[in-house]
């Protein structure tokens, strides 16, 4: 099984839930065809370099993949047919030093997404309930009258 990266581009016109269903759909085409999911980099939303489609912006994400070379054609040909994809790219890392470098982006994009896990736990756990300590009430003073001078 050799080694790859698909980079997606995704509308931007869906809804969160939609773009997440999509990339769902994108991995479960890989799974299907014997490929084994390393690990994905969600981008973001970022801007395109040209319009495409009449779109200036899109949704990046990044699978990085193993799978039998028998079953590119397929995955392209079934990405070719999702019409939320603005655009795709397939690369093979084949040599050795294009697999130690495939072995290093996915190492990088599972520590990103450990950080991006353990900022998004961190503050839920930092939020605790403060309790209020009851101050003593605070005592105003009545405004003092200025004396003002006497019409003449």
């Amino acid at each position: 099984m050799r080694k790859y990266e698909n980079l997606v581009i995704v509308k931007p016109t869906l809804t969160a839930e939609e773009i997440q269903a999509s990339v769902k759909a994108i991995e479960e085409v890989i799974t299907s065809n014997g490929g084994e999911i390393a690990t994905t980099d969600t981008m973001g939303m970022r801007k395109l370099a040209y319009p495409i489609e009449k779109n200036e912006r899109g949704y990046f994400h990044v699978i990085y993949y193993s799978v039998a070379p028998a079953s590119i054609t397929e995955i392209e040909r079934r990405f070719r047919l999702n019409e939320e994809l603005l655009r795709f790219v397939t690369i093979k890392y084949d040599t050795n030093r294009e697999v130690k470098a495939w072995n290093d982006l996915v190492e990088k994009a599972n520590k990103k997404a450990a950080m991006s896990a353990k900022a998004a736990e961190t503050p839920a756990a930092t939020e605790t309930p403060v309790v209020e300590e009851a101050a003593a009430p605070v005592v105003e003073e009545a405004p003092v009258a200025e004396a003002t001078p006497a019409a003449e």
